[in-house]
């Protein structure tokens, strides 16, 4: 069963699993130079959170790794005064924008492993996801070194994989994970057509059994129309038990400007204009249900932990 930051992650309890969210991201805490959260982003954060469990929102996956921003005791108190829980990330990002982390860099894949179980299964480290990454077109040699490290903690706790993508690789992807004897179903491929992919790749990643990531959703580079087409067709080829979906929102970004005008920060886009939206498109309140409760849900508990 994977952790929240507060303790044990309640399968059973309700509410919509938000699958790919941030708080607050920082590119600063590589160096030891990441900004203070002060009472104003504090206040934000525990406002949004209390938005979202108004809206009907019982967890949120925040897949922002060690390096990168993360802080799981502000997670924790977060959580605690949001009334959301919180499931942490170990793993590590991408190198599109900025190298990987010196201890990403200088380590092997065995000891990434180890470092991520460790953060898996300390009591005083609570992470319940493991966040692995690829860039745009290639996936680099410490991204492939990621990925090996995640299938190898993955295989070892049961933890499941949320895996950033780049405008595509999530079939590469999928190949290094069936090779690493890591099942399709402990998987979510993150920002599947967030670019220019055809509706066919994200297809091709259900079938696989992966779980298919729709979790761009308000930011500008697509519309409305364009994630729910998506969820659409999916639902008509059969595969709507492969959706996941949400925004990959944070509260406050600090980094790469590449990325930053680029955010978005309102993780209640899904309850109050997505999902209503959907009817429209076909699209039940059953299925909608499927996707944002039963989904999600079974990809967290797809790896078998025993925790």
């Amino acid at each position: 069963m994977p952790r929240s930051v507060t303790g044990q992650w309640d399968a059973a309890a309700p509410g919509i699993v938000l699958p790919h969210e941030h708080l607050v991201i920082d590119y600063g805490q590589m160096s030891g130079q990441a900004t203070p959260v002060d009472d104003e982003l504090r206040a934000r954060c525990i406002r949004v959170l209390r938005d979202l469990r108004q809206a009907g929102v019982g967890t949120v996956v925040d897949c922002t790794p060690p390096g990168y921003g993360r802080d799981l005791a502000l997670l924790a108190d977060l959580s605690r005064a949001g009334g959301v829980s919180i499931v942490a990330s170990t793993g590590s990002f991408c190198e599109q924008w900025h190298p990987q982390p010196r201890w990403v860099v200088d380590a092997s894949a065995g000891e990434l492993a180890r470092r991520f179980v460790a953060e898996l299964t300390d009591e005083t480290v609570p992470c319940g996801a493991i966040k692995v990454a690829t860039s745009a077109g290639a996936m680099t040699p410490h991204e492939e070194k990621l990925l090996i490290a995640g299938a190898d903690a993955h295989r070892q706790t049961g933890a499941p994989i949320v895996s950033h993508t780049t405008g595509g690789l999530g079939l590469e992807q999928l190949d290094l994970f069936a090779d690493a004897g890591v099942r399709a179903s402990s998987v979510l491929v993150s920002h599947v057509c967030s670019g220019d992919e055809p509706a066919e790749y994200a297809i091709e990643i259900a079938r696989r059994g992966a779980y298919v990531g729709f979790d761009r959703l308000g930011h500008d580079a697509h519309d409305l129309d364009h994630w729910a087409g998506l969820v659409r067709r999916l639902h008509h080829e059969g595969l709507a038990e492969r959706v996941l979906l949400g925004h990959d929102s944070v509260q406050r970004f600090t980094g790469p400007e590449d990325i930053a005008g680029h955010t978005f920060s309102d993780p209640t886009y899904l309850v109050t204009t997505f999902l209503p939206a959907l009817e429209r498109f076909g699209i039940s309140q059953e299925v909608q249900r499927l996707m944002t409760h039963a989904n999600p849900r079974r990809w967290l508990l797809a790896g078998g932990a025993t925790r």
